[in-house]
């Protein structure tokens, strides 16, 4: 090989090995981890996103639920399968909506818990506690734990329990779990999140309530805060157009003066054209809505006559049409055309009288 080649090989090999150290983040995991914290009893856990295991630089995208004060902690509410009975310190394994268990998790899993207890230097290994969060169990991840001596005991609907070692553990499949109540929330880390994200099941007001705060989160994974570095995140369009469009599924299911609360009349007309602000309402029930100055605020005469309902175009006098904008009244022509069936009728054009 001439030395010319050499060279160039052994700069794409070192290449290659420096994009191979760069450390790529799952955008799944910032969502667990505020799905977690906003779960989680107030004050009696600490959330940890991550944990040096060793001196050297060694990070695992596993989870920390470590108690933070003595006690019996209040039973949480919201996703028991994965945060209900957890120990002093519960390491939580977590695979995304477009991952898979492989035989490595579950020996990982166990030197994850081993390494844990010599770096948080803890004398009773029982205390530790593991769980597993992902999509669904695997025949590999199955058999590896196994071979490992730890057999699993299905516990209900997507949930599963064992012992690895000395620490117990617990699997919770994201998939056929979500549909439990009070376990929906768990449809934002499953494949329909990314396949069918308005799919996610009717959230109660709690849920809704940890639903917001996580688009919060959703936000800052595109637009890290002042002082925060942007990392390598993998899946990271696809979080954010999952939880764009779940969004956009749960505003249409909410009752129309849900949708409005808290929003000043301005703000919610500047978001619809004018003949969509009034579209589908009765008259009575658009006077209901707003002050008589707000029904129409900011809008020309034109745009307020064509937010009026067809009802009420009828209404309207052919001498004051006739003094709208010729495309004003064409728009009006084909509505009300249109809402009778029947095509507009044309404008005959006037012929000049002859010389």
């Amino acid at each position: 090989m001439a030395k010319g080649n050499r060279t160039a090989t052994t700069r794409e090999v070192r290449s290659s090995q420096r994009q191979r150290r760069v450390r790529v983040y799952t955008a799944w995991h910032p969502v667990l981890v505020a799905l977690l914290e906003h779960v989680l009893p107030e004050g009696w856990y600490q959330c940890i996103s991550e944990f040096q295991l060793a001196r050297e630089p060694l990070r695992v995208d596993i989870v920390i639920l470590r108690r933070s004060r003595r006690g019996a902690p209040p039973r949480p509410r919201l996703l028991t399968s994965v945060v209900g009975e957890l120990a002093e310190h519960t390491l939580v394994h977590f695979k995304g909506p477009t991952d898979e268990l492989e035989r490595d998790d579950a020996r990982m899993l166990l030197a994850y818990a081993l390494q844990y207890l010599v770096v948080a230097e803890i004398e009773a290994p029982a205390a530790v506690a593991l769980r597993v969060l992902a999509p669904s169990l695997t025949p590999r991840f199955t058999e590896a734990l196994m071979s490992l001596g730890c057999t699993l005991t299905p516990t209900g609907p997507g949930t599963h329990e064992g012992r690895l070692g000395v620490s117990p553990l617990r699997v919770v499949e994201t998939v056929p779990a979500n549909a439990r109540e009070g376990e929906h929330l768990l449809y934002t880390v499953t494949p329909g999140m990314v396949a069918d994200p308005g799919g996610i099941p009717a959230l109660s007001p709690a849920e809704v309530a940890v639903f917001w705060a996580l688009l919060e989160h959703v936000e800052q994974v595109r637009h890290p805060l002042p002082g925060q570095r942007k990392r390598h995140m993998k899946d990271e369009k696809r979080v954010v157009e999952s939880f764009e469009q779940a969004l956009a599924r749960l505003v249409a299911r909410l009752p129309p003066e849900q949708r409005l609360a808290g929003l000043a009349p301005e703000q919610v007309l500047q978001a619809y054209a004018p003949e969509q602000r009034l579209a589908g309402l009765a008259p009575e029930q658009v006077l209901q809505a707003y002050a008589p100055e707000q029904r129409l605020a900011g809008l020309t005469e034109a745009q307020a006559v064509l937010a009026l309902p067809d009802a009420m175009l009828r209404a309207l006098s052919e001498e004051y049409l006739a003094t709208l904008p010729r495309q004003t009244q064409a728009a009006i022509q084909k509505r009300l055309g249109a809402a009778s069936g029947r095509q507009p009728a044309r404008r005959r054009k006037t012929r000049s009288p002859s010389r």
